[in-house]
């Protein structure tokens, strides 16, 4: 039941990702991410579904570049992509304002909430999920006429 509700909390879309549907062994490799963290450490499994290439292609954080990398190789102005640093921090982890120890809304002098985190640094974490690819394919699955590997966690390029 602790794996099913982490599942529907650290959801992934299944039409976000290009899969046949008879492909189901990726989606049951994320799901034991839970039933292998369900009584473990939540940070432990933020770090794992982080390197998910499912989660990657969920939002659209797989193969992103850094702005130096775009402007060195293509001579173009680029930011990263902010939408998995938005998510993990939004709905993954602190959520969008600040809380007092009872739960309640960290209040400024004019009766507002807090903000836990402005645009300026989702655009830094966004730097942070650049570079990451997928494994090298292996042999031994169910995919074999697709050359990357959604089994494995990601391997970060630089």
């Amino acid at each position: 039941r602790v794996a099913w509700a982490l599942a529907q909390i650290l959801v992934i879309a299944r039409g976000a990702i290009e899969v046949q549907d008879s492909h189901s062994e990726i989606f049951l490799g994320y799901y034991d991410i839970f039933t292998r963290g369900a009584f473990g450490n939540y940070r432990d499994i933020l770090r794992e579904i982080s390197y998910s290439p499912l989660m990657a292609e969920n939002l659209s954080f797989l193969q992103s570049k850094s702005a130096a990398y775009i402007w060195e190789t293509q001579d173009k102005i680029s930011f990263a992509d902010e939408n998995f640093s938005r998510e993990i921090m939004q709905l993954f982890s602190t959520g969008l304002v600040k809380l007092n120890l009872d739960g309640t809304p960290v209040l400024d002098d004019l009766g507002n909430p807090i903000l836990a985190y402005t645009n300026d640094e989702i655009m830094s974490f966004a730097r942070v999920w650049t570079g990451f690819d997928y494994q090298q394919g292996r042999g031994n699955l169910e995919d074999s006429k697709w050359s990357g590997n959604r089994h494995d966690p990601m391997k970060i390029q630089s």
